[in-house]
């Protein structure tokens, strides 16, 4: 099913993996409950919700730049990736350096397409 008003693939990759993120995040909550160690889920989930509200409004401002469609779609799959990992790092038993290289690709990530929105919006000022 298409956008209810014309919009792009790459808009509707943005919706696509934003939604994946919402889910994972709500499936967090009942995780906690199936899990021995609840404080571990708990962890992910504030994690998530300190990285994913940042993303959420700056990926959303990147996608009104008219980035480049292959690194606009390698941005938010790696950032997907990168919040599994760190959230499966909080809850498994995954290597220390994996999960803080996952929180480090995401969080560059949404600073990248910060900076981008900001050097392409920057003759607002």
């Amino acid at each position: 099913m298409a956008c209810a008003t014309p919009c792009s693939a790459l808009m509707q990759s943005y919706f696509l993996y934003s939604a994946i993120l919402a889910l994972k995040l709500l499936a967090l909550a009942p995780i906690a409950s199936i899990v021995c160690n609840p404080e571990k889920v708990q962890r992910a989930n504030i994690s998530d919700l300190k990285n994913l509200t940042p993303f959420w409004l700056v990926a959303a401002l990147y996608m009104t730049t008219s980035p480049d469609e292959k690194t606009a779609l390698t941005l938010l799959r790696a950032y997907v990736v990168a919040r599994f990992i760190a959230a499966a790092g909080y809850i498994i038993k995954l290597p220390h350096k994996t999960t803080e290289f996952a929180f480090f690709v995401s969080f560059a990530i949404t600073c990248f397409m910060g900076a981008w929105v900001v050097i392409t919006y920057r003759t607002a000022i």
